[in-house]
């Protein structure tokens, strides 16, 4: 009887062992995740201060006057200055494209890719490089929240800070002391410091300036739309203005995704052409707003464009997915959707903040699948072959329903 009992009790260890050692992995291929004993290290990504000198010298540097380099405004705190960098006029037949990144702080490896392109735009004499120069007006915000892209240490490392870094203050819009902040005014959830996701802080009405008139459409719930009361969402909304481009593409990092429920490869990109719901319609000042038919079937070939781009060959950024649906017409995407501009939502895998790292491996893959999707709309529009995509695709073909993993 001892003996039976001791044989029992080691086979119930052995297959709970099995279960843990020989369990399903979450995605395939099962990583890479940051090791606990693992240290990250954000100087490799851009700061504002080497951004700025990195655009500087592609500036005195580019070919034939063809880019221009302007400061659109400045950061809330730090008021470090926001570039915008041109190439091409926003007077112009040819399609045109805006190109944001580093809306929320620790969502750098956009910046990463638009400063490559930017800078193989501003000094290449490759034939593709010319067609689209030719083609297409292209501008980029390559960093729109330099105060959260500040490096500060925490107890799990180093981190950014996802909000910029501003102060509600009532008083400087004309309201009374005791004004409601908007919604989105909290403490970051990693820093603990106050300030405003900028992505909220957007209204399809874009001339709208707060103060004593309008206090009323200040915002307390995440439906409705936000009021430019960061100088870094107003720096957007001004080049947009300025360019009403055909294209608006916002770059953002998000967790840990499989594919699908039906295809467990670890999700490295997951993309969107609809943030705002056809039905909805925000009313401002006797003005309707609301997503046009043409401008989401266009949204749905480009995105559809470069997910087939990132398939080709023996690509290692096939693990493409559509972003869960969201209807949210206060962020850049969905108050510019309504305004006629299609739109791309990149959000590629891992956050710069302890929660989220890739590492540095990762982080250059990651950057260069952006690149290339960047580079490949750019030579679709100046090749005409996007418009050529059946936006059928989008629903269709491209895996949705991206299941959250966790590091093993």
């Amino acid at each position: 009887m001892k003996k039976t009992l001791t044989m029992m009790l080691a086979f119930l260890l052995f297959m709970s062992l099995s279960i843990s050692v020989f369990a399903e992995p979450q995605s395939k291929p099962n990583g890479p995740w940051i090791q606990p004993e693992q240290e990250v290290k954000l100087e490799a990504l851009m700061s504002p201060e080497e951004l700025e000198k990195k655009l500087l010298q592609i500036n005195d540097r580019a070919r034939d006057d063809r880019m221009e380099l302007d400061v659109v405004g400045y950061s809330a705190t730090y008021e470090y200055p926001i570039y915008a960098v041109k190439f091409g006029e926003a007077d112009t037949d040819n399609p045109k494209i805006f190109i944001q990144t580093q809306i929320h702080g620790d969502e750098q490896l956009g910046t990463e890719a638009s400063v490559d392109l930017i800078q193989q735009l501003a000094m290449s004499n490759n034939k593709d490089i010319r067609t689209i120069l030719d083609n297409v007006t292209v501008w980029f915000i390559p960093m729109l929240n330099p105060d959260g892209s500040v490096v500060f240490e925490t107890e799990q490392g180093q981190s950014k800070q996802r909000q910029n870094l501003q102060v509600w203050d009532p008083t400087e819009f004309g309201l009374v002391e005791d004004t409601a902040a908007p919604w989105y005014y909290r403490p970051d959830f990693v820093s603990g410091e106050m300030g405003f996701d900028v992505n909220r802080d957007f209204h399809p009405y874009l001339d709208l300036e707060l103060g004593p008139d309008n206090a009323d459409v200040i915002p307390q719930d995440s439906s409705e739309p936000g009021v430019y009361v960061t100088p870094e969402a107003q720096a957007s909304r001004d080049v947009f203005n300025e360019l009403q481009p055909d294209l608006f593409i916002d770059h953002h990092h998000r967790y840990s995704n499989v594919v699908s429920e039906d295809d467990d490869r670890l999700n490295t990109l997951q993309l969107i052409a609809q943030v705002v719901d056809e039905e909805t319609v925000v009313s401002y000042d006797g003005v309707d707003y609301q997503v046009d038919e043409e401008s989401l079937n266009l949204s749905k070939q480009v995105n559809s464009y470069v997910y087939k781009a990132l398939q080709r060959g023996n690509s290692p950024f096939g693990a493409i997915s559509r972003f869960p649906e969201v209807n949210l017409p206060g962020t850049a995407l969905g108050s510019y959707s309504m305004n006629g501009a299609a739109i791309m939502l990149y959000e590629t895998r891992g956050q710069q903040h302890p929660y989220g790292h890739t590492g540095q491996k990762a982080n250059g893959q990651y950057t260069q699948q952006s690149y290339v999707g960047l580079y490949e709309t750019l030579r679709g529009f100046a090749t005409g072959e996007i418009y050529d995509v059946d936006p059928v695709f989008y629903d269709e073909e491209i895996p949705y329903g991206s299941p959250r993993i966790s590091t093993p």
